[in-house]
């Protein structure tokens, strides 16, 4: 059996198990960078230098995040969490053969899954955002624009591409839905409050005409029409300074403070992954599960089964 071969009875197997299409997508997506690399020879010739080779082809790559601390540990190589990943996704692979009987020995035993050093999330804090959002206060076309976009991009935990690639139609006002394409042309649908709404209502009033159908767009005659990345990012940067925020204040701050702020609020890992688009439960446990002992005794206050069974008791009894 080709190691393609191997791989695609591998998602097969996966979803007759009942997993996820995205599961399952998520195994192909992992592990046909090992079959490339390795030129697609049988399985069972796999060794474990092979996918030690593999490992370190991995750490060797050239990444977009080589200046964002959080992704990476050092300047350049894939993201450390990435090649974690890769590697268990290699493990299920051939444990998975060596459970089917394809294979007699396991070249990925031996091979070490990388444990990435765990960093609290740099998310905007909560007084900024709203420090950020009294900039736009003013009325003017910038300000509207402005304030649709900060609190999108607070209320979803979107990607600022996601953001920057909405199209009008994309945004139901009414059920408040907006869809978003991602990371490898992924879309899904994720969900925003009222005040979103309004907030979007309010910008599409005044929203420039013959802009094509983005639904943010640059401002000005030798604006672009589509409103890109940078330009949030500058947009950030300048109403940061206006509000005399320190903090961090980046398009990637607002998804931060989205997860743990739905992860301090109650929230579970798994809609989480769903709602920021994630492939597994467990990138969204290694970049967001990550809480200060501070953060660990407000959650266990709120959500202990002694404190809800005695302690709200007893403030009952207080009233």
């Amino acid at each position: 059996m080709l190691l393609s071969e191997a791989v695609e009875a591998l998602c097969i197997a996966t979803r007759a198990d009942g997993r996820s299409l995205r599961t399952v997508e998520a195994y192909r997506q992992k592990l046909t960078p090992l079959v490339a690399f390795l030129g697609d020879p049988p399985a069972e010739l796999v060794t474990t230098g092979d996918l030690r080779r593999f490992v370190v082809h991995l750490q060797e790559q050239p990444t977009r995040w080589a200046d964002h601390p959080r992704h990476t540990e050092r300047a350049g190589g894939l993201s450390p969490f990435t090649i974690a990943s890769s590697v268990r996704h290699v493990k299920r692979l051939f444990n998975f053969l060596e459970a089917e009987g394809v294979i007699t020995v396991n070249p990925a035993r031996r091979i070490k899954t990388p444990s990435p050093r765990r960093v609290e999330p740099k998310g905007i804090a909560q007084g900024d955002f709203l420090a950020l959002l009294g900039t736009t206060e003013g009325g003017t076309v910038a300000d509207l624009r402005d304030r649709a976009v900060l609190l999108l991009l607070a209320d979803t935990g979107c990607r600022v591409g996601g953001l920057c690639g909405l199209r009008v139609y994309d945004v139901n006002l009414g059920t408040r839905l907006a869809r978003v394409t991602e990371k490898g042309g992924k879309t899904r649908f994720v969900p925003f409050t009222r005040t979103t709404a309004e907030a979007i209502q309010w910008w599409l009033e005044v929203r420039p005409q013959g802009k094509g159908d983005s639904l943010f767009v640059g401002l000005g005659n030798r604006a672009r029409d589509e409103l890109t990345p940078t330009g949030v990012a500058k947009m950030l940067k300048a109403r940061a300074k206006r509000a005399g925020v320190a903090g961090p204040v980046n398009p990637h701050s607002f998804r931060h403070a989205f997860a743990r702020d739905f992860l301090m609020g109650g929230g579970d890992l798994g809609t989480l992954a769903d709602l920021l688009g994630h492939t597994s439960v467990m990138v969204t446990k290694d970049y967001y599960g990550i809480f200060t002992t501070q953060e660990l005794q407000e959650k266990h206050a709120r959500h202990s089964p002694i404190a809800q069974l005695f302690e709200g008791v007893r403030d009952d009894n207080k009233l």
